[in-house]
Parts: structure tokens; C-alpha cells; sequence
């Protein structure tokens, strides 16, 4: 393997394993929130993330070592750049806590997915299978978890939004979790043109 390759893919591993830490640490945090109380399910999905984070981040870890790779090293630009951003999501004051809380965590889990994907792009690239092979592992793990996040947040906005006054559409939740699954499942170069609204008062 070329030696500035060999480089390049120590850095992506302890960038990748840096990512996974903050959000780890910061939805394990969350997992005991007292506002979770009444969301189960989110607390569940939660707890999924600490999990598979523990064990993404322990066979991330045993390859790098492999490879001679320094964890904790000096990150990327790039990567240390969202990762102050991804920082900063967390640590704002939240208004409504649970619906920015699931936010945030949505935003991140898209930005491990996408990190993972670049790591199996770079590992395919240089010829690297045992890495390729992890990296393609942990980015499947992503989906289900981003549409099961996704998937609550519509609820937990409006349950919050009607704390503060009665909501004209008590049954908008399931009318946007519906649209929201139709954009991801659409042609992406075609997207179709709908009006949201009418399907609340047709």
C-alpha cells in the first residue's frame, strides 16, 4: 500500500472513531433524560445507539491498531470542523428540549453515515478489504436508526406545540411522517411537486 495512502486511512479510522465517541457520549446523556419519560420507544432507540456505538467503536479501534494508527490524534480539517459543529448542536439551550434533542441526533447519525461512506470509498480505493468490509458494516447499521429518530419527531413536535395552545390538526403528525417517507422513497432527480397542506384540509 502506498505510504500516503496508508496515511490517509489512519486518519479516516480515528476520524470516524472520534465521531462516533461524541455521539455516543452525547445521546448516552441523553438516554437518561428525564424528559424521555414519556417517549419509551425514543429511549429505546437511544440505548440501540450506545450499543452499536460501544461496538462499532471497539472494532474500529482493534483495526486501527492494525494498521498502527495513533487514536486520538490530530483530526482532519474537514472532520474536526463538523465535529465542533456537531458539538455545538448539543450543547445549545434548547427551547423544547426532546424535539431539538431528536434533531440533533438525526443531523449526527447523517453525518456518521456519511463518514462511514467515505472510509468505504477510500478502502475500496487503496484495496483495503478487511476495512471496506467494517466500514460497509457500520454505515448499514445507520438507516433504520435515522428513520426510527425520524419517524418520532413529528410527534413529539406537535405534542410539544400543543403544551403551549390547542393544535388546529391533532392528526398532522401522522400527515407529515407520511410525506416525510414519501421524499425519501421518490426519485431524487424528480422529486414530485405536492401540496402538504392539502392533505390536512383537502
Amino acid at each position: 500500500m502506498n505510504s500516503n495512502h496508508h496515511t490517509s486511512l489512519k486518519h479516516y479510522l480515528n476520524d470516524v472513531i472520534d465521531l462516533e465517541r461524541n455521539i455516543r457520549n452525547a445521546v448516552h446523556s441523553q438516554s437518561d433524560d428525564s424528559g424521555l419519560q414519556v417517549y419509551p420507544e425514543l429511549r429505546q432507540i437511544l440505548l440501540e445507539i450506545v450499543k452499536g456505538s460501544d461496538e462499532r467503536i471497539a472494532a474500529l479501534e482493534k483495526l486501527s491498531a492494525q494498521e498502527g494508527g495513533s487514536v486520538g490524534a490530530a483530526l482532519m480539517e474537514g472532520i474536526n470542523t463538523v465535529t465542533g459543529t456537531l458539538v455545538g448542536l448539543y450543547d445549545k439551550v434548547r427551547e423544547h428540549p426532546v424535539s431539538k434533542m431528536l434533531r440533533d441526533d438525526i443531523i449526527a447519525l447523517h453525518l456518521a453515515s456519511t463518514s462511514y461512506g467515505m472510509l468505504l470509498t477510500l478502502s475500496l480505493g487503496i484495496g483495503h478489504n478487511e476495512c471496506a468490509d467494517l466500514a460497509l458494516k457500520c454505515m448499514s447499521c445507520y438507516p433504520h436508526l435515522i428513520l426510527g429518530l425520524t419517524d418520532l419527531l413529528p410527534t413529539v413536535v406537535l405534542e410539544e406545540l400543543a403544551q403551549d395552545a390547542p393544535l388546529t390538526s391533532p392528526a398532522a403528525a401522522q400527515v407529515a411522517i407520511t410525506h416525510i417517507r414519501d421524499v425519501w422513497h421518490c426519485d431524487a432527480l424528480n422529486p414530485p411537486v405536492t401540496d402538504a397542506a392539502s392533505s390536512i384540509n383537502p
